[in-house]
């Protein structure tokens, strides 16, 4: 598969349009309201199991980073991808300091009927737990 990356890197500065429309959350705002579902974690000696673990948290393109419960992490940087022949119109991956990946696909590519997206956050570790991978759904702050 072809992928092709938009030029998106970083966050972009107030009032710059040529970067505005290479995020397609933009349209809908800047700060966006998230929630994550069940945890997948997988361990060292190859066992995964899912874990109950709801919590809320705030995707700021804004002020170019995510409002956690346990404290705000920078956005590293964020871009729009397609897969060609992919019945998914765009995915966003957003990058974190911490290492922390978010990646967002929307509900309805044509926000005909929402503005709504959904997808994973996950974070590789390095010790018995070597993954934690969260479903996230994210819908516009209001």
């Amino acid at each position: 598969m072809a992928v092709a990356a938009a030029a998106s890197v970083g966050a972009a500065a107030q009032g710059d349009q040529s970067k505005v429309s290479s995020n397609p959350m933009w349209p809908a705002g800047l700060r966006w309201d998230c929630a994550t579902a069940s945890k997948i974690v997988c361990e060292r000696d190859g066992a995964c199991k899912v874990a109950q673990s709801d919590a809320r948290f705030l995707l700021n393109y804004d002020n170019n980073n995510v409002e956690f419960a346990s404290g705000d992490v920078r956005i590293k940087r964020h871009y729009q991808q397609t897969v060609q022949a992919s019945p998914l119109q765009s995915e966003v991956k957003v990058e974190l300091a911490d290492n922390r990946v978010i990646w967002l696909t929307a509900v309805d590519a044509s926000r005909t009927y929402s503005d709504a997206w959904v997808g994973a956050l996950t974070e590789l570790k390095g010790g018995a737990v070597l993954l934690e991978s969260q479903g996230v759904y994210c819908t516009p702050h209001k």
